[in-house]
């Protein structure tokens, strides 16, 4: 079976895929983010989401700041990260705020088939800060959800840019029995995440997936702290033999496994909140883990990235790369 259709919500129109494993809703309209991903066969919700979900259309903000506009937008689900990550900068005389331009950017969409039988969307924008034309083909084929952007600078002069993907994936997938597993060789946590709630010495580079804690001794990353143990981290993954993660749950029955090009996207970003991170946006109450497969770190913006590893990719004018992350869900024995 495949299916494919389209229904309104809180005034968006939100295309939803099916296979006889999975279901799946796309958000043309905000960044053709993949809104939900659903194992049928456990009645299983995989992504996070958020405490408000998806806000109606046209939501009123009361703020002028960015980072606030772009969590109230911030359904959970998965989300593109581009030509910025992380902090907001300013770039060619303009801003690129907190995770780029295209986490808010509105998609035209057609429907296309999946190479295999699956069925899909293939989203196409052209962003307005920076000189890019993104086209972006999300599929459902059986138990696997691909997520696939080409990316062109369609500029006269060479454009630098962050990108990755942004899956986050929330309860029951994730819990105290849940087990992590990566070809990383290295974790390197964040410098300048510097929280009473954050557990891993600030700015280590240590071999995954021990790594020191700020208390002393190690904390083994293979595994999710409770939901109320009042922790947040914020890492990269990177020295992959090869992009591939998996979030494992015997108890649940279910696995995800991301599966990615990692001469293309070398790094992941590791973002986990269990109870942490008082005050906005989360107050004490999020409860998600995001493994997002990227070209650069840390999640700084591009200046810092720019400033301290070098990451940042290049795209000389005419210039198109293409990147694709690949969601497989098994069922365990």
């Amino acid at each position: 079976m495949r299916q494919l259709d389209v229904v309104e919500r809180r005034g968006w129109e939100i295309v939803r895929l099916g296979s006889d494993l999975l279901s799946a809703e796309v958000l043309p309209g905000k960044g053709g983010d993949v809104l939900s991903l659903q194992s049928l066969g456990t009645a299983t919700e995989l992504l996070w989401q958020s405490p408000w979900g998806l806000r109606a259309r046209g939501a009123v903000t009361t703020s002028e700041h960015d980072v606030a506009r772009l969590i109230e937008a911030y359904p959970g689900g998965w989300q593109t990260v581009f030509p910025n990550g992380g902090d907001a900068v300013t770039e060619h005389g303009v801003a690129w705020g907190m995770h780029g331009e295209a986490w808010l950017t509105p998609f035209d969409w057609t429907p296309v088939d999946g190479a295999d039988g699956g069925c899909g969307v293939e989203l196409r924008a052209r962003l307005v800060r920076s000189p890019f034309d993104i086209v972006k083909r999300v599929v459902l084929d059986g138990a696997r959800l691909s997520v696939t952007e080409t990316i062109t600078n369609v500029g006269g002069e060479p454009i630098e840019a962050m990108w990755s993907q942004h899956p986050a994936f929330g309860a029951p997938l994730i819990g105290p029995d849940t087990l992590i597993e990566t070809t990383a060789g290295t974790f390197v946590v964040d410098d300048r995440r510097d929280t009473p709630s954050g557990d891993l010495a600030l700015g280590v580079r240590a071999t995954w997936p021990h790594v020191p804690g700020r208390g002393g001794g190690n904390v083994d990353l293979t595994r999710i702290p409770a939901p109320d143990a009042g922790v947040d981290r914020m890492g990269y993954l990177t020295d992959f033999t090869c992009g591939h993660a998996a979030i494992r749950n015997p108890g649940l029955g279910l696995a995800v496994e991301l599966d990615w090009d990692a001469a293309t996207l070398p790094h992941a970003w590791y973002w986990l909140e269990a109870g942490g991170g008082a005050g906005f946006p989360w107050y004490r109450s999020a409860y998600v883990l995001a493994i997002e497969p990227a070209t650069s770190f840390p999640g700084q913006g591009i200046a810092a990235v720019r400033a301290n590893t070098g990451t940042q990719v290049v795209f000389a004018p005419g210039e198109t790369r293409t990147a694709s992350v690949t969601v497989t869900v098994r069922e365990l024995a």
